[in-house]
C-alpha cells in the first residue's frame, strides 16, 4: 500500500481557556481494490506514536483533529490498512508548529522511499532525498534542540517560509546541489557533534579548537618574528 499524505490546513480557530485549533488533513488515497480504509495519528514533539490507538478510522481521505492546543507542536501520520487486515507504513509526516501548519515538499518530490519526516528543503533539494543520512541529521538536530525553545522555533518557522523556492532553485542545477552539499558539511558535522554530547559540550569544543588555531597563528608569527 503506497499513498502520500497532500496536505494539511487550518479551518479555523476557537478561542477558549487554552487557545484551541481544529485542523483538517487530506491525502491521496491508493486505488487498491482490497483498500479497506485509513487510520490518522499524530503526536506531540518528543512523543511517539500510538499506533495502536488511532485517533481516526475511515475510508474517507480526509479527517479533522479537535482541539489542539495552538501553542505547542503536533506532528501527523496516516496509514491505509486493507481488507486482510494488513497496514501500511506511515505517509509523509506533516507538521503544526505553534498553531502554523509548516509548508510540505510537493508531492511529485515525494517518493515511498521518503514517507517518514519532513525535510529541510534546501537539504533534500542538494542531497536529493529526505532519507540520506546528512539530511537526516539535520532534521534530528531542528527536532531536539530547535524546537524546544522559542528562538530556534522562530528561526525554523523563517527557514520553511523562505527557503522552498531556493531549494526548488538548487534542485534544477546538478552544480549548485554539489556546491551547496560541500556547504552543508559544517553545518551537518556541528549537528552530528551536538546529537552526540549536547549543545554546550559542542560549544565548549569549538571554544577550544577556535583558541587552538588562534594560539597556533600567533606562535607562527611571532616565531617568524
Amino acid at each position: 500500500m503506497k499513498f502520500i499524505l497532500s496536505f494539511i490546513f487550518l479551518l479555523f480557530n476557537l478561542a477558549t481557556t487554552v487557545y484551541a485549533i481544529d485542523i483538517t488533513l487530506q491525502w491521496t488515497p491508493n486505488n487498491d481494490p482490497n483498500l479497506a480504509g485509513f487510520r490518522a495519528f499524530y503526536r506531540e514533539i518528543n512523543h511517539p506514536y500510538d499506533y495502536e490507538n488511532p485517533y481516526w478510522e475511515s475510508i474517507d481521505s480526509f479527517c479533522t483533529i479537535y482541539d489542539l492546543d495552538e501553542t505547542k507542536t503536533y506532528y501527523f501520520v496516516v496509514r491505509a490498512f486493507d481488507k486482510n487486515g494488513s497496514e501500511s507504513v506511515d505517509s509523509n509526516e506533516v507538521l503544526l508548529m505553534e498553531g502554523i501548519a509548516v509548508n510540505q515538499l510537493p508531492t511529485e518530490n515525494i517518493s515511498s522511499n521518503d514517507s517518514n519526516d519532513i525535510g529541510c528543503f534546501i537539504a533534500t533539494a542538494a542531497y536529493g532525498s529526505l532519507m540520506e543520512p546528512h539530511v537526516k541529521i539535520l532534521r534530528d538536530f531542528r527536532d531536539r534542540f530547535l524546537f524546544d525553545n522559542a528562538a530556534g522555533r522562530s528561526l525554523v518557522r523563517l527557514y520553511y517560509n523562505y527557503s522552498p523556492p531556493i531549494a526548488d532553485f538548487i534542485a534544477e542545477h546538478d552544480s549548485l546541489r554539489a556546491m551547496v552539499r560541500i556547504s552543508l558539511l559544517p553545518f551537518v558535522g556541528v549537528s552530528w557533534i551536538a546529537l552526540k554530547i549536547g549543545p554546550l559540550s559542542t560549544v565548549a569544543l569549538m571554544l577550544f579548537f577556535i583558541s587552538c588555531f588562534l594560539g597556533l597563528v600567533w606562535f607562527r608569527r611571532r616565531f617568524k618574528e
